[in-house]
């Protein structure tokens, strides 16, 4: 597997950011974890700032929910 750069370590650490402040609580498959973030990357890649990003994944994430 080729290593992260930089800019995919950054985007990657702002989807996660975003994620645990929008979504803290929520249970979801563990599987799913790699969709989450690709779905952030999504959104990091269309421009999204913080806000809309927490959107777009919080979104998301409801579709995927356990709890």
């Amino acid at each position: 597997m080729a290593r992260e750069t930089k800019e995919q370590k950054l985007i990657n650490k702002r989807v996660e950011t975003a994620y645990y402040q929008s979504c803290s609580g929520i249970q979801i498959p563990m599987m799913s974890i790699p969709k989450v973030f690709e779905a952030g990357r999504v959104a990091v890649a269309e421009g999204a700032d913080d806000e809309t990003l927490k959107a777009k994944i919080r979104a998301f994430v409801e579709t995927i929910r356990v709890n």
